[in-house]
């Protein structure tokens, strides 16, 4: 049984897909061009717009947690972070619904390229087998078996659920992050 959870931000406990997408129509962009879960930089050169430019659109007081998420995070003493948004948008979210993971890692934090957890572990001090991380994008996939940690798909986001591979574990509810690593950690 892993020891903690370490999750993804957007799409795994907030329910943000039309906020992220959102700053790419305001400026002009097709969002359905552009995919989900990519570094923020990453996102914008493939759209062809600015990352200041982006960001100066997002709109954090939008996105909102998935139901059971903030009951799930309750009941973790333990948990950390790996999103590949900008560090200004993810702390912004972080601080008005007042989570505060033991560790929390952005775009910024892996140099604007594909997340890693491989920091987020040694930060936490705690080997890949002690963890969980919990995803809701192909990317997350593999950078959960880029460190040899376990994954698990956050299947409550519908989204994520249409992406699931047959041999992921899926996740109904948040909730059942708990069975994976038990209460309290």
């Amino acid at each position: 049984m892993a020891r903690l959870a370490v999750f993804d931000l957007d799409g795994t406990l907030l329910d943000s897909d039309a906020a992220l997408l959102a700053p790419f129509a305001a400026l002009g962009v097709d969002p359905s061009t552009v995919p989900l879960g990519l570094p923020a930089a990453e996102a914008c050169e493939l759209a062809g717009i600015t990352l200041d430019d982006y960001v100066a659109h997002y709109d954090t007081t939008s996105v909102a947690p998935f139901p059971g998420v903030e009951g799930l995070l309750a009941q973790l003493d333990r948990w950390g972070l790996a999103s590949n948004k900008t560090r200004s948008s993810g702390q912004a979210e972080l601080d008005r619904l007042g989570w505060a993971p033991e560790i929390a890692r952005f775009s910024e934090d892996f140099d604007g390229a594909e997340k890693s957890l491989e920091p987020v572990l040694a930060a936490l001090g705690v080997p890949p087998t002690d963890v969980v991380y919990v995803g809701d994008t192909d990317h997350d996939r593999a950078c959960a078996a880029r460190a040899g940690t376990r994954f698990a798909l956050a299947g409550w986001n519908p989204r994520a659920r249409l992406g699931a591979l047959a041999d992921d574990l899926v996740l109904d509810h948040p909730h059942q992050v708990l069975d994976l690593i038990g209460p309290k950690n």
